[in-house]
């Protein structure tokens, strides 16, 4: 075709449909009920402020219907059929920039399961695909109830959570985690502390993305998981409460209140959660030393620990919703958490010579006492221009951490024979940390013709941290201050952002998305007690693109690329030595750089239930912690290093099925190889491995309020960073009943009965030698209580806040 003609065609068709788009446009959608197609429910499509009828319809063999030619404006969607409970759709806005409204699968519930007198939402799938991400609807999964947000984390697809908490995405560390769209600012063990201390019953969904667009931070080398918690959205006053009681070693107990009251213009929500849990860790750690010049072994350090812990958790939620007017709305919304923590040890570590000789054995006792406050503000201005869907958004959030951390050690020395070594030896440290973090943000919307959008913005955040370490030693019942020990470090980060993204369908099968964010970041860090500094400053582009292709009802297709960045969490970059027992330390680099990961993703969708993933990615700089041990005192320091490059590629399978009325099959193959390679304490290292994340569930629907659920996950061996993972699993049991009119509900939970779930791994290059052991208290029976009220009117959409990327990098 001359190229002219083509381009003229192209005109001759944008205009075309600009001009019908400012006219008309169409309203469709498939209707589902029991994991079925739906064939002859009545479709009525109703104006939105006063609810007169427009327009009436059937759905055809497949469920599916469609209103066409229907005038722009705001309208509403009633379904109905026999056997089940009407439905009504979210408002629908139809206008020149959005004329054609798809309104997906809308899941009918059997009259048996009505929940109220109107009810909008139906039971949800455990597993929703979507073009730029993966929701998983935390309600839908029976063994999720009594479980902590860490452990549903876990049940993902492609999402696994090693033995410290550490959080991968298809087999890669990096992951940015936030709450509601807002980071929390933490990471390490921190992030997962927290996570712990948060029970499913606060969780709505879980999205995962692995390419988010470029108004997302670039933060997270594997991607973003945003965990979105239960908010009451409806008219009047309403809430829902839950009680969980769970049993393994020792109990474990939570309970919660969601609440919400709106009228009018006005809408005010909060919510508290309490959980208290106590549990118990088995590690086991043998180290060979070497001598880095015959290579023969000097010295072997095995160390047995037993550490309990218990975490008690408050948290709570208020704020206001305000809707000025119909195209202006503002929020204000308060968060704070309160995590008082116990942690001790009691640990036997025996060293012998070369020959297997004794030479001491070291007894010890620590008692660390971390008390974690979190609290967080955010305010939120929207105002849409017109209705062509021109908005421009405003966020500001401000976040306090504080960590008041008291610990104690104990150790008593030795010999083969069992006398002493010397007097007992006792530390104790206050090691209060504390981020004040400030974020602001702005999004602009511009709708251009023919359907295409145009987005930018623009962030600044800044971070500041004050960490101060006192150790004091006890001498003759004496406390002495350590000031070898002890330091005061402070650290400030700026970062400031901006992106544009342009998203336009190229033809009726064709999509396409490109983003650019462009990211400056300027660290300074000040030891005060050594009087060591430095700066760090760089600036980055982050691209993004996306391009998807509906062959037809039955095929999609879509590719993705994207550039992202792992920042050094604010801890690591401490020089400063920090005690873990005697003969193990960690050690800050302040010479730490972040890392970058190029990122390409292909789909396929098959018929809605199975979409393939195939991925590549590589990563530079790959921070991890390694191992440097100390032959002759036979001590031991963990340091982060940016240790080498990596590089990934893997096919991933989802599936979700129903296969009748009553039954639903989930399934997750993520199959990957990684390799990582680079020079570590002056040797190359060079490892890789092929490994296989396998997950299944099997859910039962048998009437009368009762479902049930099977699943399980089995991972491969695998490697992540220097150290080599063997195989584990975990296969859990859920039961539950709709009481109460439907409005409550009891769910019986067992989590891992046959105690599967373990960790066992090697660490091995140069000098390095060390097999690891670590089992924890995973086997837990859990009942647990909702109850909710009121009806379902949705209110306005909330915003996800400024405060994104710099709460994802606190250490613990």
């Amino acid at each position: 075709m001359n190229p002219r003609i083509y381009l003229l065609w192209i005109c001759l068709f944008g205009m075309g449909a600009t001009v019908s788009a400012q006219n008309t446009g169409t309203i469709s959608g498939q209707v589902n009920g029991n994991g079925q197609a739906l064939e002859n429910a009545s479709i009525t499509l109703h104006l939105q402020r006063d609810s007169s009828l427009v327009k009436a319809a059937v759905s055809n063999k497949e469920g599916h219907f469609s209103f066409d030619q229907i005038r722009l404006g705001k309208y509403l969607v009633r379904v109905q059929m026999v056997g089940f409970r009407a439905l009504y759709s979210e408002a629908i806005d139809l206008s020149s920039a959005n004329n054609n409204a798809n309104l997906g699968i809308l899941h009918l519930q059997t009259a048996a399961q009505s929940l109220g007198e109107v009810t909008v939402n139906s039971r949800r799938p455990f597993l929703e695909m979507k073009a730029d991400k993966m929701v998983v609807n935390v309600d839908a999964s029976p063994s999720n109830a009594g479980n902590t947000a860490l452990e549903v984390l876990e049940k993902a697809p492609g999402v696994t959570v090693d033995r410290d908490g550490n959080i991968s995405l298809k087999g890669k560390q990096g992951v940015t985690v936030l709450i509601d769209g807002r980071q929390t600012y933490m990471s390490g063990e921190d992030l997962a502390n927290y996570l712990r201390g948060m029970n499913a019953n606060q969780l709505d969904q879980v999205e995962v993305m692995t390419n988010p667009p470029a108004r997302f931070d670039a933060s997270g080398n594997s991607g973003v998981i945003n965990i979105r918690t239960k908010k009451n959205k409806v008219r009047g006053f309403n809430g829902n409460v839950n009680v969980n009681y769970g049993q393994g070693v020792y109990a474990k107990t939570s309970a919660g209140t969601n609440l919400n009251y709106r009228v009018n213009k006005l809408n005010i929500f909060g919510n508290y959660n309490y959980s208290y849990r106590e549990a118990y860790q088995q590690f086991n750690i043998l180290r060979h030393f070497i001598n880095p010049h015959t290579k023969v072994i000097t010295g072997t350090f095995d160390q047995q620990a037993n550490l309990p812990d218990s975490r008690d958790m408050h948290s709570g939620k208020i704020g206001i919703d305000y809707t000025f007017s119909s195209r202006t709305t503002a929020a204000l919304t308060f968060n704070a958490a309160n995590n008082k923590l116990a942690f001790n040890s009691a640990s036997k570590s025996v060293l012998t010579d070369g020959n297997g000789s004794l030479q001491s054995i070291t007894y010890a006792m620590s008692r660390m006492r971390p008390a974690v406050s979190n609290i967080s503000s955010n305010f939120n201005l929207r105002h849409q221009f017109d209705s062509a869907g021109r908005e421009l958004s405003f966020d500001a959030d401000f976040i306090r951490f504080k960590n008041k951390h008291k610990q104690q050690f104990d150790n008593y020395l030795t010999d083969g024979s069992g006398n002493p070594m010397g007097k007992a030896d006792s530390l104790t440290g206050y090691l209060p940390s504390g981020f004040d973090v400030y974020a602001a943000k702005i999004d602009y919307t511009h709708p251009l013709s023919g359907k295409a959008k145009l987005e930018t913005g623009a962030k600044i955040s800044i971070v500041d941290s004050d960490n101060d370490v006192r150790f004091d030693s006890i001498i003759n019942g004496n406390r002495v201050p350590d000031l070898n020990r002890s330091n005061h470090f402070l650290y400030k980060e700026n970062v400031y952002a901006g992106y544009i993204n342009f998203n336009t369908p190229l033809s009726g099968k064709w999509s396409l998305q490109a983003g650019l964010r462009y990211e400056y970041t300027r660290a300074t860090g000040n030891q005060l007690t050594t009087g060591q500094s430095f700066e760090n400053k760089y600036g980055k582009l982050f691209p993004t693109l996306y391009l998807s292709y509906e062959m037809d009802e039955n095929n999609q297709f879509s590719a993705n690329f994207g550039r992202r960045i792992t920042r050094p969490q604010y801890r690591n970059l401490n020089p400063f030595i920090f005690i873990l027992d005697r003969y193990t330390f960690q050690k800050g680099n302040p010479g730490l750089q972040p890392q970058f990961s190029n990122n390409i993703e292909l789909s396929h969708t098959f018929r809605k239930f199975l979409t393939t993933t195939i991925n590549y990615s590589e990563t530079n700089g790959v921070l991890a912690e390694v191992i440097e041990q100390n032959e002759t005192t036979r001590e031991t320091y963990l340091i982060p290093r940016n240790i080498a490059s990596r590089k990934q590629y893997g096919i991933m399978f989802n599936i979700y099925k129903p296969l009748n009325k009553w039954l639903t099959v989930i399934g997750n193959i993520n199959l990957y190889n990684n390799r990582f390679k680079g020079i570590i304490t002056d040797s190359l290292v060079d490892i890789s491995s092929n490994t296989g994340n396998f997950y299944a569930s099997v859910q039962g629907k048998f009437g009368k309020g009762w479902d049930a659920e099977i699943n399980g996950f089995y991972n491969t061996g695998g490697v992540e960073g220097v150290t080599v993972n063997k195989s584990m699993g975990s296969i859990n049991f859920a039961i539950s009943k709709n009481v109460l009119k439907n409005q409550g509900k009891i769910t019986l939970n067992y989590r891992d009965p046959f105690k599967l779930q373990y960790f066992r791994g090697v660490t091995r290059y140069a000098t390095v030698d060390a097999t690891m052991n670590n089992r924890w208290e995973n086997s837990i029976l859990n009942i647990t209580f909702n109850y909710r009220f009121g009806k379902a009117f949705k209110t306005n959409k909330r915003s996800s806040g400024s405060a994104a990327e710099e709460q994802s990098r606190i250490g613990g």
